[in-house]
């Protein structure tokens, strides 16, 4: 990590080499299987920058496939972003342990380059993911010196699990929650593969209401709406805390468990588009965003220099990253390529810097001008508006190449004409489902959501299932499937 910093370079080297031997074995085992197989195209890995990388280079560097699991969520909702026609968009991945977050600004995923695993600090070029302990295995507990209900950090993991799963759990978790809600049915859960145990739900739930002095549908209610606050919380963090409107933005909600509590988080920052992507392919999403990531590569140097900057001095630097990211690419087979060039700057005399894009192969006597107006802009959009000193000098830090081939990536079918009626066989029993909104249960329309039909629409409340995930349309709220198989859930907001 050739970056200014002894410490987080240190622990990015140190973190490296603990993983790398597990790390490589495992991806040579695989990369040597495959080619057993028959398997004739290079193996390429997904790495934390977005992208993906060749087998060879991942077992080099492999803590560049850290967190490259939640990242690659991020890289399959650009990819069906752009086809949409969305360029704002937070991607939320809810699983049985975690709450992800990431952020699409203006058609590029937000990035960070400072990491912590635990309390270690690193540098790392990667996708900004935000995360926190809410999932749907997460534990419901009670405070018992302040008497409050609280939800998470703490997961139920898949061992034991949720007390509903019958594997010895024996505290209540959101997934209880929402099975005594009704958003889940305990005979048809995962396509009727699995029953639920609805009577022990109940039962742990009741027993922590009556210490609340609740009722187990209101304790039910408040574990749910303390999970999907605490998500809201998270979003704020990763859009206002950085000078974005969530409002401005549409919410893709993913995972097994996202799309069930989407509906309220979104509508509680304003937003009013929720997308749940290719319906059943929600849960597996970020396997998606893996089949649909390109080659990539990110090349970084540490070159200070500062203003009145040289524009020479400059775009010979670019010019360097670039000659040694078209090697690579060409040691990947990749003939053609896409070069995005950056530089981290800062006001002389600070720590932090910030990333400012350069467009075209380097700055000249023209653009250079544009360069420290583009800092400006993006400094007082990050820390509010007249926070930069536009009298200071500036220094630029870190020069950086982002360095992207194009691989196949899946085909996404468009439905030739969209059908309003609703198909008779996407009827499902009704049942009762509690909604907090109206504080009682009510008996409520569910539908198959693997049988409706692009231009379909239903209003809430309802539940809509599929055989991996659930979406739970609330009062005073719409859902609505697309041109492309998603489902569109009009939040009300």
């Amino acid at each position: 990590m050739p970056k200014w910093g002894e410490y987080e370079r240190t622990t990015a080297t140190v973190l490296n080499a603990y993983v790398g031997p597990a790390t490589a074995s495992y991806l040579k085992s695989i990369d040597e299987r495959l080619q057993g197989l028959g398997y004739r195209a290079p193996l390429q890995i997904t790495q934390c920058a977005g992208g993906t990388i060749s087998v060879a280079k991942a077992v080099e560097a492999p803590l560049l496939t850290l967190d490259s699991g939640p990242v690659s969520g991020v890289t399959g909702s650009m990819y069906l972003a752009e086809r949409m026609g969305e360029s704002n968009v937070i991607t939320t991945d809810m699983g049985g342990t975690s709450f992800d977050v990431g952020i699409i600004y203006h058609g590029e995923a937000a990035r960070s380059h400072l990491s912590t695993v635990n309390q270690y600090e690193y540098f790392l070029p990667k996708v900004d993911i935000q995360a926190i302990g809410a999932g749907g295995g997460s534990l419901a507990w009670i405070d018992e010196i302040t008497g409050t209900l609280h939800v998470g950090p703490d997961s139920a993991g898949a061992l034991p699990g949720p007390i509903c799963y019958r594997r010895g759990g024996t505290v209540p978790t959101v997934t209880d929650a929402d099975l005594l809600l009704g958003y889940l049915a305990a005979d048809t859960f995962a396509g009727g593969k699995m029953s639920l145990d609805l009577e022990a739900a109940v039962g742990a739930i009741d027993a922590m209401g009556r210490k609340l002095g609740l009722s187990a549908d209101e304790t039910a209610a408040g574990i749910a709406k303390i999970a999907e606050f605490n998500m809201a919380d998270l979003i704020r963090r990763a859009t206002i805390e950085k000078g974005l409107d969530p409002r401005d933005f549409v919410l893709f909600a993913f995972g097994g468990a996202g799309p069930m509590h989407a509906g309220i988080f979104a509508r509680e920052l304003g937003i009013r588009k929720v997308v749940v992507p290719q319906r059943k392919t929600a849960s597996t999403w970020c396997a998606f965003g893996a089949a649909a990531a390109d080659i990539l590569h990110v090349y970084e140097k540490v070159d200070i220099m500062r203003s009145p900057f040289s524009p020479q001095a400059m775009s010979a630097a670019w010019r360097d990253l670039r000659e040694h990211a078209a090697a690579q690419l060409a040691r990947d087979g990749m003939k053609t390529a896409r070069y995005a060039l950056f530089v981290d700057i800062r006001h002389r005399g600070q720590i932090n810097e910030v990333e400012v894009p350069i467009a075209g192969e380097g700055v000249d006597d023209q653009s250079i001008e544009k360069l420290a107006a583009d800092f400006f802009d993006r400094y007082e959009q990050l820390y509010g508006r007249g926070s930069s000193f536009r009298g200071a000098r500036l220094e630029a830090v870190t020069f950086r190449c982002r360095a992207t081939a194009s691989t196949p990536n899946p085909q996404l079918m468009v439905a030739a004409e969209l059908t309003e009626a609703l198909p008779p066989e996407s009827l499902r029993p009704k049942r009762l489902v509690y909604w907090a909104d109206r504080k009682r249960r009510l008996d409520t329309p569910v539908y198959d959501g693997d049988r409706l039909l692009p231009g379909n629409s239903l209003h809430g409340p309802g539940i809509v299932e599929t055989l991996d995930t659930t979406v739970v349309v609330h009062p005073r709220q719409m859902l609505s499937v697309d041109k492309f198989g998603n489902f569109a859930l009009d939040t009300g907001a």
